[in-house]
């Protein structure tokens, strides 16, 4: 496509592909490291903005945006069943995936093996591998911790909203979509990775019950920004990701260079 950008983007030549869109998946810049040579001025929507092996110079903030990663419907929708009131939770926090003692791709995932390793065992705690009823066990705690993955981001995070299940992010280099006009700090906690300890455990505990009603409230309200299924609005609300992706790129939009030709001149004298 971009070999034959004069007859396949016949809008490139205007501003050199400034204002040209480019999409890509979980670690997608990997698989056309030519994005350098052809496309470095485009805009590019990512789900991750710390690649593996492309590091920060795969994600410039003035130009690109992350959005939400993809939850099924099916998911969606079974989460969303044992999303329980606060009053219900009988857990205080959950994880539940692949951890160093399960997959070799997570050997050197110290924030995962150290979550088995300190909450394993602790009353209202369910953490480790794969279970049977973990739809239910998000919807009844009132955090769900949210590990780095093979990379800096995890879907661990937009389930957790289906859920009604306040996130603990564990990943220093999650870049969070929509950044620019969600208050994460009111429905999410983001603590240090290194720290994943009985500080964390006793932080969580130590929460008051009007805040977990409140930051779960939100979780609940903020929920329709992460769910790819809403594609159009019953109930008069304003709220989605593709509503998200046209506020991102209204706000990237004036910032964009415009190519301004090889020549110019002003209007000739009166």
């Amino acid at each position: 496509m971009i070999k034959r950008k004069d007859d396949m983007l016949p809008h490139w030549s205007k501003n050199d592909g400034y204002d040209h869109v480019f999409v890509f998946s979980d670690q997608g810049m990997n698989f056309f490291p030519e994005w350098r040579d052809y496309i470095p001025h485009s805009m590019f929507i990512v789900t991750e903005a710390l690649t593996p092996r492309c590091g920060p110079s795969c994600f410039n903030a003035w130009k690109d945006f992350v959005v939400p990663g993809h939850t099924d419907y099916f998911r969606y929708r079974r989460m969303a069943q044992f999303n329980l009131p606060s009053e219900q939770r009988t857990l205080l926090f959950n994880f539940h995936g692949r951890h160093p003692g399960l997959n070799d791709l997570y050997k050197k995932n110290f924030v995962r093996g150290n979550i088995i390793k300190v909450f394993d065992g602790l009353e209202g705690v369910s953490v480790g591998g794969f279970t049977d009823d973990y739809f239910e066990r998000m919807g009844a705690s009132h955090f769900c911790l949210v590990p780095m993955g093979t990379s800096s981001w995890t879907n661990h995070l937009y389930e957790a909203f289906f859920a009604g299940c306040i996130p603990v992010i564990l990943s220093d280099g999650f870049k969070v979509p929509f950044e620019s006009f969600l208050d994460w700090p009111s429905f999410s906690v983001k603590w240090p990775m290194e720290d994943v300890s009985m500080d964390l455990y006793n932080f969580l505990l130590n929460t008051p019950v009007w805040m977990l009603r409140r930051m779960k409230a939100s979780v609940d309200a903020h929920a329709c920004w992460f769910d790819w299924h809403r594609t159009h609005e019953t109930d008069g609300t304003q709220c989605s990701p593709y509503l998200g992706i046209l506020r991102e790129l209204e706000r990237k939009k004036p910032v964009l260079p415009r190519k301004s030709g090889p020549f110019w001149r002003q209007g000739s004298a009166q």
